[in-house]
């Protein structure tokens, strides 16, 4: 591991200075691990040694009380050559949330028997935790062989087959052993081998729960923990968190990673990883937190989730129920809330809403764990488990659109799921690290909804709705106003920003359903009315021209062509558009001609007399005084004339 840049070259004294703090197994595993669990006192941490040769009890109080308190690490070569991480997580009951945060990153869990006690409490629930958070497969270790007759051991290999039935490690081999003797070792190594699964997908972004953290002189802040997710890289930038009162996210750099005691370039899913990270101190980064890429996974405090209860829960949860949930490292008190039904039985599944108390750091299809009171947890503190199905998930009003939304995601592919966030996102949609970070859908694969710009989608449904707002928009444009060409692409503006509503006007230009010129949008086949179609247009045109300055009201020239005022309102509109009136007030329109003769007359007074009052202006233009002080106020408005006091000077 490197103290420096991620550049600097790696020799044996940084080895040795890691492992004076860290043991090689527990920095790392090639992509397996392992999980030791069982039963308090049913020899795990003795089996762990005689596999492994490293004993996993490093704490004093540990070494004293003679039982497993914190996650312990060793590394295991399989018959086949490959190495996995041990994890060896604690039996006591009260020490429940460390061994769930130990199984979060587990492939094979090695359950642990005694052979002299049989199944107890912590054995079963251990084996539900394995169960709710997806374990993939197992085996089980009958220790204690020795201290067992052959009948004896015979009795407890078919007790376990019968627990083991229904869950994760059903058929799992079950290998009588003997720590003390050596006995039984090779076999359980070589069912160990013949477990293995497939390696995780390490395609992604990284996220990796810390379970460890440390400093060390010369090097810096240390976390450890198993890379469930993705690749990390030396050199990389990482988030870390969410941490403290206010769970912020900080950045930091990876200075140098290590699996199983070696420097490496990079980490894969499925490792124990021991990551140096550069812009942290250790009190910014508690045990619990997450290294992950920030924005492409999610974080989180509302997700929707499928419920499940195990069977021997005590009582049906309620529509809303308060529980702790377990993620990652980390626990946090959960509000859960069913979307279907009002209650769910024992045994049961559902959909539910899950609000938590501080973020969470989540990815689609990850497995939660529930726990709650002894009066609703029939095995230990486990309730049952949650699988995420939404990470992100927005407030809405009414129930049904979450479930809708829910049953789909839960139903669907990554594709499904990418329309579902699409389609709660609206017009303001979503870039390629949201879609990557809610649906787990890369948007380079380009089958999701419609790019709009460099880096955004939004769902087809969400743009034609806004194309139909458009068309609706253009026949109303079209209705109000048949002698106009179309409307101002600026009028638009209030449908959503610029980027969106181009997008949909260039879906309708491309399906010759709209036309555009410039600015100007229409209909397709749009003719607008001429100027001399319009009616009442001649009949106004010339009672103004009759009128001179002497105008009429609105009413008053409505009136005089046999209509209302409504009726020539287009017809008065063209005339200003064209230039042919001038708008003194919404009352008081002007034959623009008369106007410029009356504006030309006030300019020459007041260039021979420097000053005009509301008398003279009324002598001057022959208007009454009402109409003069109105007159007057529309050339200051024009910047013509400037008034002081009771008089009007030309401007400038």
């Amino acid at each position: 591991m490197v103290g420096g840049d991620a550049t600097r070259a790696r020799g044996p004294s940084e080895r040795a200075l890691w492992s004076a703090r860290m043991s090689a197994a527990e920095t790392g595993a090639s992509h397996l691990v392992v999980g030791v669990a069982g039963h308090i006192d049913h020899g795990k941490t003795a089996l762990v040694k005689a596999l492994t040769g490293v004993d996993t009890d490093r704490l004093p109080e540990e070494k004293a009380r003679g039982i497993t308190i914190e996650l312990g690490f060793a590394a295991l070569t399989l018959d086949d050559g490959r190495r996995a991480a041990v994890i060896d997580m604690p039996g006591h009951e009260r020490f429940v949330r460390t061994m769930i945060a130990g199984a979060g990153g587990v492939d094979l869990m090695l359950l642990v028997v005694a052979a002299n006690e049989g199944v107890m409490p912590q054995t079963r629930e251990h084996l539900a935790i394995a169960d709710l958070v997806g374990v993939r497969g197992g085996v089980c270790a009958l220790t204690k062989c020795d201290l067992a007759s052959d009948d004896l051991v015979e009795l407890a290999v078919e007790e376990v087959r019968e627990v083991l039935r229904g869950t994760a490690l059903d058929g799992a081999p079950v290998i009588p052993v003997s720590a003390k003797e050596g006995t039984g070792l090779a076999a359980l190594r070589a069912a160990l081998t013949a477990a293995a699964v497939s390696p995780r997908d390490a395609s992604g972004a990284p996220v990796m729960p810390i379970d460890r953290v440390f400093a060390r002189k010369g090097f810096g802040v240390v976390v450890t923990g198993t890379l469930v997710a993705g690749t990390l890289r030396e050199g990389e930038v990482v988030a870390v968190g969410p941490t403290g009162p206010e769970h912020r996210v900080l950045t930091a750099r990876v200075r140098g990673l290590q699996v199983h005691g070696a420097a490496v370039s990079e980490a894969r899913a499925g490792s124990r990883v021991a990551a140096n990270l550069a812009g942290v101190e250790v009190a910014e980064v508690p045990r619990g937190q997450w290294v992950f890429r920030e924005g492409v996974v999610a974080v989180t405090r509302s997700f929707d989730a499928r419920v499940r209860l195990l069977p021997e829960t005590r009582r049906a949860l309620g529509r809303r129920t308060k529980l702790e949930v377990a993620a990652g490292a980390t626990h946090a008190l959960a509000t859960v809330s069913l979307l279907e039904g009002d209650s769910l039985e024992p045994g049961a599944e559902a959909l539910a809403r899950v609000s938590t108390d501080r973020p969470l750091v989540l990815r689609v299809g990850e497995r939660l764990v529930l726990r709650g009171p002894p009066s609703l947890a029939g095995v230990g503190g486990t309730v049952g488990g949650l699988t995420v199905v939404r990470p992100i998930a927005e407030r809405v009003r009414r129930r049904a659109v979450a479930l809708e939304r829910a049953r789909r995601s839960a139903a669907g592919d990554a594709r499904a799921r990418a329309e579902v966030e699409l389609e709660a996102a609206g017009l303001k949609g979503l870039d390629a690290d949201g879609l990557m970070a809610r649906a787990g859908y890369a948007a380079s694969e380009g089958r999701a909804g419609v790019a709009v710009g460099a880096d955004r989608w939004v769902s087809r449904a969400a743009l034609e709705a806004l194309q139909a707002k458009v068309l609706d928009a253009l026949s109303g444009q079209h209705a109000k106003h048949p002698d106009e060409r179309g409307l101002d692409r600026r009028a638009l503006a209030a449908l959503g920003d610029d980027a969106v509503v181009d997008s949909a006007l260039g879906a309708l230009v491309a399906a010759k359903r709209v036309t555009r010129e410039g600015d100007v949008i229409a209909r397709a086949g749009w003719k607008a009315r001429s100027a001399d179609e319009t009616p009442y247009l001649a009949q106004v045109r010339a009672a103004l021209a009759r009128a001179g300055t002497s105008a009429p009201s609105v009413n008053e020239l409505a009136q005089s062509v046999g209509t209302d005022a409504k009726g020539i309102a287009l017809a008065i509109k063209r005339l200003v558009d064209r230039g042919e009136a001038l708008k003194v007030t919404s009352e008081l329109y002007v034959d623009a001609a008369a106007m410029g003769a009356l504006e030309a007359a006030l300019v020459q007074w007041l260039k021979e007399k420097g000053t005009i009052d509301a008398q003279g202006f009324k002598e001057l233009s022959g208007l009454s005084r009402k109409w003069a002080i109105q007159y007057l106020e529309w050339f200051d408005g024009r910047k013509l004339t400037l008034r002081v006091g009771d008089k009007r000077k030309l401007r400038g």
